[in-house]
């Protein structure tokens, strides 16, 4: 039995499972990622002079004594999870039925001359290639998944970036401790959409849908390895079964086959290149995508500064005049390209990227074939 023959829900689950773990797994680098932007953030504000820049193992080591490791990742796993289900069960569907498409098309066109104009539009549609086909699954699926999960995102995301709470002076002799609960992820949704109105949660739709190209890349190449080991193995079973087929007893256990599936580390490999080659690929996207969020975020702490007449100075009005936001992805990319050393600035900051996205993703796709036996075993095969 191969994993072709379980319903879509099983690949669901398991993927599911594996996101939620591998998020689990790698949130603390995640958390100390944005608390060193906030660092660096709050030093840039400062007015007394130079401040030394906390290193990322101090703040690790200063995260872990205040014992905050996973604050806030209820939130991104709850995300992960529901993001995991929608695409592993999403590109499951979407792949069968392509393929279910593509075969009847073939069917019908050489069976009648004159067929329906929908096949028609089937047959010149869909690509004759089942590579192809799968690339343009994994595309679908990738828009499909940011249109859902976009808001659960952006609330993750404001959750992770709050400031944590704090502790107020003594007051009357006694301690004194300022109640600052942080909301959950579905609080903090509801919060931006009463306050800043519901298309707020989309926010960052367009530029998500440029990185769609990241998982799109990831589960393809994934899928082709997976495809092509499993035909190897399956064809290895069938050549050592086919001696024992003679008795009876040899009959039977073939009809009680295990379900064909990778090994862990197979996965593991797999999953790691898969993320690399995705990653590679879709780099510049990514940081574009976080210089126009700093930008944006710059421009607007500089107009508040001067709405607020905090600096009158010649220098702030220079900075104010100079700084803009960047006019989409291509500007972003290009101003990154000229003014800071060419085609390798484009890829500042990948090593570390992709240290946490290899790791989390080698780990999803682990867990996910190991849950995807054990799902096997309880849910029947279609």
């Amino acid at each position: 039995m191969t994993t072709k023959n379980l319903p879509p829900q099983a690949h669901a689950i398991a993927g599911a499972i594996g996101g939620a773990f591998a998020t689990w797994l790698f949130y603390p680098l995640e958390l100390l990622r944005v608390e060193m932007q906030r660092t660096k953030k709050k030093n840039s504000r400062d007015d007394d002079g130079e401040v030394e820049e906390e290193t990322n193992l101090e703040c690790f080591i200063s995260l872990y004594k205040q014992n905050t490791l996973y604050r806030g990742s209820s939130s991104m796993i709850t995300t992960m999870l529901i993001s995991s289900y929608i695409t592993f069960y999403t590109l499951e569907v979407i792949r069968r039925r392509m393929s279910i498409l593509q075969l009847q098309s073939s069917r019908i066109q050489k069976q009648q001359r004159h067929i329906h104009n929908y096949i028609k539009f089937l047959h010149f549609v869909l690509p004759k290639s089942k590579v192809a086909l799968s690339l343009l699954a994994s595309t679908i699926t990738g828009i499909i998944n940011v249109l859902i999960t976009t808001p659960l995102w952006n609330g993750t995301r404001r959750i992770m970036e709050m400031e944590p709470p704090t502790q107020t002076d003594k007051e009357d002799g006694k301690h004194k401790v300022e109640e600052k609960t942080t909301p959950n992820l579905f609080q903090m949704m509801y919060k931006i959409g009463n306050d800043e109105g519901i298309l707020q949660l989309w926010h960052g739709t367009l530029s998500s849908l440029l990185l769609v190209s990241n998982p799109a890349i990831q589960y393809f190449i994934y899928e082709q390895i997976r495809v092509w080991v499993l035909g190897i193995k399956n064809r290895s079973r069938i050549m050592n079964s086919s001696s024992s087929r003679s008795s009876a007893a040899g009959r039977k256990k073939d009809k009680v086959q295990l379900l064909l599936q990778l090994t862990a580390m197979e996965a593991f490999v797999f999953g790691a290149l898969s993320k690399t080659v995705a990653t590679v690929v879709t780099y510049p996207l990514q940081l574009g995508q976080m210089l126009i969020r700093i930008r944006k975020n710059e421009v607007q702490e500089m107009k508040q500064k001067q709405h607020d007449k905090i600096k009158e100075d010649s220098d702030n009005k220079e900075a104010m005049m100079n700084l803009k936001e960047y006019n989409g992805m291509i500007d972003c990319l290009y101003q990154q390209y000229t003014n800071n050393g060419g085609f390798t600035s484009l890829f500042v900051g990948m090593s570390s990227k992709l240290v946490q996205t290899v790791g989390q993703a080698s780990f999803i796709f682990v867990t996910y074939e190991q849950m995807l036996a054990l799902v096997g075993k309880v849910i029947r095969p279609t």
